[in-house]
């Protein structure tokens, strides 16, 4: 038999086991991802074995082994977990929401750069959203690293860099067709859960924002099964009880984790003293821009500049550069209060500026 049809008799299988119920180990799904990104593979046998994936739910293991193959598959970065003699950090959303808000995180890791924590952000455009993090970081005149080089360079000189998934993991391109297929049928697939476990520069400090809640343990369980030791997955809500993908100062919100090894778990309630959920949304990546430049700024809309403040200072206590996650919002608003976010955004301007399109 050859061997570009084993891949999709592969898949096929684990379709069925799929929606029998059947976990994969690690090593099965790990060795799925050659059938995934076969172009001989038709989209349709792909985008069953996606929907069946999801159907039964994905596991902390399988997600794991899917990652660990799609990390052997990446663009080398020269980079792998700290920088400068500090851990690195990386702030990325599962996606997949769908709802048309600022983006968060990309600001948030701003931020938290503006205050000493070097970030490797992983992330991508938007698929089910108006603005992914790729889309709002270039209408703020921002681009992406694109090898090695460009990493470390744009990590000592500005202190925080972009990672566009699509620059790193080539293998990816095997799946886009399936993956528009079903985002344009509303469905969610596992790769809005793998993004935030592939970052090929590895950092050994991560956040994930996840919109369903019910997600948190597996993508924490996969994190462990990766060697993460501090890691914090997080869920908001907003003042009506909606998801937001991220820590939100308008009402609840979950945290667990791990920091140097160690559990734990987070509870914060936010207040309407904050402003409302409306005050969060961005139709594009123009808008969302715009209040990200302006909550950097000190400026803005207050639910913004608090959502930015409350994601970073996770980050920056996850890093251990201050005592409590109460104080890391602090240092949050301290570094904006300061200028030192808003001067980071120059620097990185000026970077890209000087690396062309």
């Amino acid at each position: 038999m050859s061997c570009e049809r084993i891949a999709p008799l592969a898949l096929t299988r684990a379709t069925e086991h799929c929606r029998e119920g059947r976990e994969m180990t690690g090593l099965e799904t790990e060795e799925l991802v050659d059938g995934l990104i076969d172009p001989e593979t038709s989209d349709e046998v792909k985008v069953n074995f996606l929907a069946a994936w999801a159907g039964k739910g994905e596991t902390a293991g399988e997600l794991a082994g899917m990652a660990r193959a799609f990390l052997a598959k990446a663009k080398a970065t020269g980079v792998t977990g700290r920088w400068g003699g500090k851990e690195l950090a990386d702030c990325c959303g599962t996606g997949g929401g769908g709802r048309p808000i600022v983006n968060l995180s990309t600001a948030a890791g701003m931020v938290a750069a503006g205050a000493g924590l070097p970030v490797a952000k992983h992330g991508n455009k938007g698929m089910t959203r108006p603005s992914g993090s790729a889309d709002a970081l270039s209408a703020l005149g921002v681009r992406g690293v694109r090898d090695a080089g460009e990493l470390a360079g744009c990590l000592g000189e500005v202190g925080c860099a972009f990672l566009c998934a699509p620059d790193f993991h080539p293998a990816f391109a095997g799946v886009v067709g399936a993956r528009r297929i079903l985002s344009a049928q509303g469905k969610r697939t596992a790769f809005h859960l793998l993004g935030p476990l592939v970052n090929p520069a590895r950092p050994e400090v991560r956040i994930v924002g996840v919109f369903r809640e019910e997600d948190m343990v597996k993508l924490a369980g996969a994190l462990d099964f990766l060697g993460v030791e501090s890691y914090a997955i997080l869920y908001g809500e907003d003042e009506k009880g909606a998801p937001l993908g991220e820590l939100s100062p308008l009402g609840r919100n979950r945290v667990i984790g791990k920091k140097q090894g160690q559990v734990f778990e987070l509870r914060e309630e936010g207040s309407k003293d904050w402003g409302r959920a409306q005050d969060l949304q961005a139709t594009g990546a123009e808008e969302s821009a715009a209040k990200i430049l302006a909550a950097l700024a000190g400026d803005g809309l207050k639910a913004v500049r608090g959502a930015v403040m409350w994601n970073a200072g996770m980050m920056l206590w996850l890093a251990g550069m201050v005592g409590s996650w109460e104080k890391g919002r602090g240092l949050a608003e301290e570094t904006i209060r300061k200028g030192s976010a808003r001067a980071l955004l120059e620097r990185w301007r000026t970077w890209s500026r000087a690396k062309g399109s």
